[in-house]
């Protein structure tokens, strides 16, 4: 099929659409220009009726009230909604900034600064940001310039930016600058952290380089002093040690004080050793077994024990008695019991031991001619039986027939004690009774004795 033709306009159709092209835009031109004078028009008249309403003495009051009540409501709104004049401005407040005096720590004691105050910082936000992140701000006191006495001084920020507005509460302090004076002290000692050292340790006297110090400090200061420390710290320690003690003074209460002491801390040498001693483990009944009956033996699962302690707590040591509830028993039994560790010891090497306890019938003893003694008698005492037979008692023994056939008059003991006598001339005195076998009951015939007393 043949291709069909592409129509083109003639010259005078080419003459025609330029024509029409050329009135449309004459037209749009027209248009245009139309209300752009339109427009001018209304701003003339806008701005001729702003001129007599601005510039006329009769309506110019009225504007100017109408333009004041307007500006009121405006900046009434911003108030309200906090957002009239928007500052950058922000604040911070730091507690318990420390305050430091300046002036001869080593010359000088200074009373009444306050420990710590308020800051507040009011500033741009960037230099309130920088506050927070930062810790090297400080407060202080200017005393340099000041002599001995009582003075009213201004506390000053320091390392603050001089960009922001820096308050201080208290901003002011009365302050009494005293003269130091040196004395020398004998030196004590105080271990501390012993709750953290494993208590089968004992740890001897500390040897100090030296034995006294020096403290500094104000003559009122000085004389308040009671006892100069050395904080000797024994957390963990389990052998012979060297350490840098810390130096501390007290008053009377036992309140650390604030001085100079030199030196600051003291070298200590301390040994630390395991004092530890086995001793037998005995059975102490309480009370009275019910039923008639009475402990003929017992049984333990461990004989001994080993204590540790002191030296001097552990020589005066020879058995561990286990006090046993005796209303308790109403049959052979076996009953375990806590180790209760004596006064002074740290550590035991059992916790528990177990009892087995076998009952037999109680059945009763008289021993006689029991010999009477002397408790706490002074020197310049002398005594004498009112009856020759006043010497001796006659003491009832109670247990299992095994014990009591055990028991003889040398394994009793009956004595007077004298602490409280101290006049002269016959008295009547109570006597008291204990016996070596735990196991029985003792009891006295006749419970006190006539003695005749003579005081030199």
């Amino acid at each position: 099929m043949a291709r069909r033709k592409k129509s083109q306009l003639s010259s005078e159709g080419k003459t025609e659409l330029a024509k029409a092209i050329a009135e449309k835009g004459q037209t749009f031109a027209r248009t245009y220009a139309n209300v752009e004078n339109s427009v001018a028009k209304f701003f003339r008249w806008l701005s001729g009726w702003l001129d007599k309403l601005l510039f006329n003495q009769k309506h110019g009051k009225l504007v100017a009230l109408m333009l004041a009540v307007l500006f009121f409501f405006l900046i009434r709104a911003g108030k309200e909604n906090g957002n009239l004049f928007t500052s950058n401005k922000q604040s911070v407040e730091l507690n318990n900034v420390a305050v430091s005096a300046e002036i001869s720590q080593q010359a000088y004691e200074v009373e009444g600064l306050p420990a710590t105050v308020k800051v507040t910082a009011i500033g741009e936000l960037n230099d309130i940001q920088l506050v927070r992140s930062q810790s090297n701000y400080q407060v202080y006191a200017d005393l340099t310039d000041l002599s001995e006495g009582t003075h009213e001084v201004n506390l000053q920020p320091k390392n603050f930016s001089s960009r922001l507005d820096v308050k201080l509460e208290p901003s002011t302090a009365v302050v009494t600058i005293k003269k130091k004076i040196s004395k020398r002290f004998n030196l004590g000692y105080d271990f501390v952290n012993t709750s953290k050292m494993d208590n089968i340790y004992a740890l001897s006297e500390p040897e100090f380089e030296q034995g006294e110090v020096v403290v500094r400090a104000s003559e009122d200061t000085i004389n308040q002093i009671a006892f100069v420390k050395a904080l000797i710290d024994v957390n963990g320690v389990s052998s012979d040690f060297e350490t840098d003690s810390k130096l501390v003074a007290y008053d009377q209460q036992g309140n650390q004080m604030s001085v100079d002491i030199i030196p600051e801390t003291m070298k200590t040498k301390v040994s630390v050793s395991t004092p530890n001693k086995n001793v037998p483990i005995t059975i102490v009944p309480i009370g009275m077994v019910p039923n008639g009956k009475a402990i003929a033996s017992y049984t333990l699962d461990y004989q001994a024990v080993t204590l540790y302690g002191p030296q001097k707590m552990l020589d005066a040591i020879t058995e561990l008695p286990i006090s046993i509830p005796a209303s308790t028993l109403t049959s052979d039994m076996s009953i375990p019991m806590p180790i209760v560790l004596p006064n002074g010891i740290t550590k035991a090497s059992l916790k528990t031991v177990n009892i087995s306890i076998k009952l037999e019938d109680s059945v009763t003893k008289e021993i006689t001619q029991v010999p009477i003694l002397y408790k706490n008698k002074p020197e310049n005492m002398d005594l004498k039986p009112v009856d020759a037979s006043e010497a001796y008692t006659t003491v009832i023994v109670k247990g299992a027939q095994g014990i009591l056939d055990t028991i003889t008059a040398e394994d009793i003991t009956v004595v007077i004690d004298l602490a409280n006598v101290t006049s002269g001339g016959v008295r009547e005195l109570p006597l008291t009774v204990t016996g070596k076998n735990k196991l029985a009951t003792y009891e006295l015939r006749k419970s006190t004795t006539m003695i005749e007393i003579n005081i030199k």
